[in-house]
């Protein structure tokens, strides 16, 4: 084989309660996240040595240097193994950058599984969630898709067995929104100073409703702690939340904004809202978005 082609899906988090930062500036957050079918694309063609990465779509402006997930997802799995292969990363990105919906981690797990197959290094689950958490907090969820709860930074997971099915509208932004900076306001607004340990509110009511199917409870659930924040460093998003929140069951922000989620009744609502959506708000982005769906996997090898 000589070239891997891997998706990985976008994310929306169904609640991200968030503690006071710890001495290491890490917030402890207690999260429930749910895979998207709004899918980064990456293939993976052979080099003797060196890791590269070329970008196409929304991200065409990104940094394709250490800075970037993926070189550095592959350069971590590579490093794990003690391997020296290299490998040139095409990835073609749908999930808006900055977003709030994890397109960069998107890009990280789906270049750990292209990697892992085309360098035939057989990791096991385990091992490639163990090396997808030392790169970033939300790229173990990436790798494993479906419903999970998350704590500590988000990257200690556990799946959640639930027989639900959303239907999303997402209304996104040209301009996207710094995580750091969100948090940043987040502890200004709380006049949070870092501690040694923090307790943050727990999402179990959530979960609960998720594991009964009971949609209307899961609607009431929905909550960010994020939210305040990111309104207040871009007031217009608070105006446009607003807008949109009565347009469905429910709304939320979607991980540190600005991407707004709105969640319909059923499919046929949601593809509707989508069409309204587009035409009273021209200059956003509309994205139509289902959950729960699988991690990041193989497509194909040739």
């Amino acid at each position: 084989m000589h070239k891997v082609f891997a998706t990985a899906p976008g994310k929306v988090n169904l609640a991200l309660r968030v503690g006071p930062p710890r001495t290491d500036s890490f917030h402890p957050l207690d999260t429930v996240f749910e895979a998207v079918d709004v899918y980064e694309s990456v293939s993976a063609t052979f080099d003797r040595s060196e890791i590269s990465v070329t970008m196409s779509g929304k991200g065409q402006d990104l940094p394709t240097d250490e800075q970037n997930l993926a070189v550095k997802a592959a350069m971590a799995l590579r490093a794990s193994f003690g391997g020296s292969d290299g490998v040139h990363l095409e990835i073609d990105k749908r999930i808006p950058v900055a977003g709030g919906m994890a397109g960069g981690s998107a890009d990280a797990a789906a270049t750990l599984v292209a990697c892992n197959e085309l360098w035939e290094l057989e990791a096991s689950a385990d091992e490639l969630l163990e090396i997808a958490a030392s790169i970033g907090s939300d790229v173990p969820f990436a790798l494993m898709g479906g419903l999970a709860h998350g704590v500590g930074r988000g990257e200690r997971l556990v799946p959640i067995n639930a027989d639900v099915h959303h239907y999303w509208v997402m209304i996104t932004a040209p301009d996207g929104l710094s995580t750091p900076a969100v948090f940043g306001e987040f502890d200004q607004i709380m006049g949070y100073r870092p501690v040694p340990e923090a307790l943050v509110p727990d999402t179990r009511d959530l979960q609960r409703a998720l594991a009964a199917g009971n949609a209307s409870e899961i609607a009431s659930l929905l909550i960010n702690d994020l939210e305040e924040p990111a309104f207040s460093l871009r007031p217009g998003l608070r105006a446009l939340y607003k807008a949109v929140k009565s347009r469905g069951m429910a709304a939320i922000l979607s991980g540190s904004g600005p991407t707004v989620a709105v969640l319909a009744e059923s499919k046929g609502a949601a593809d509707q809202l989508a069409k309204e959506l587009a035409t009273e708000h021209p200059d956003a982005g509309i994205l139509r978005a289902n959950g729960p769906v699988a991690g990041a996997r193989v497509t194909e090898v040739i």
